[in-house]
């Protein structure tokens, strides 16, 4: 089966998780971490998550908020156990997409697909509304 993980620096995971399920409604297999918030290490969250959410058939995606950052670094201690992908750089778009991936989908080539489409998701609006505006003050003048 396929679940989804989301673990983050203090309530992002919550956060994120809250509206996916806005968006898409409760969501079964979705669950998230939300790391150091409190006095349980977040190494001892991730461990009992595991072991009380996912057998070996299962298929985990972990997401987290920041590449080289503490949570990161705890999750990609478990890339060598099969059937763990580990996505860093969470947004809603991959998160959205991934909610609504189909199991036999989970694959990483799928994956890496779904990541590289949501980077187009992140735009610089000041440049892009700059761009329109200068094509049609451009466009005003056309004879």
């Amino acid at each position: 089966m396929k679940k989804i993980l989301v673990a983050t620096h203090a309530k992002f995971a919550e956060g994120i998780v809250s509206s996916i399920e806005l968006i898409l409604g409760k969501q079964e297999n979705l669950h998230f971490i939300n790391a150091y918030i409190d006095e349980i290490p977040f190494n001892e969250k991730l461990d009992s998550f595991l072991n009380e959410h996912i057998t070996e058939e299962d298929k985990l995606i972990i997401f987290t908020d920041v590449f080289g950052g503490s949570v990161n670094q705890t999750v990609l201690k478990y890339l060598t156990v099969e059937n763990i992908f580990v996505i860093s750089g969470v947004n809603l778009p991959v998160l959205l997409e991934v909610c609504m991936l189909g199991e036999q989908d989970v694959i990483s080539t799928k994956l890496t697909e779904i990541v590289n489409s949501s980077k187009d998701q992140i735009i610089f609006a000041n440049a892009e509304v700059a761009k329109v505006n200068t094509k049609q003050s451009d466009d005003d003048f056309d004879i």
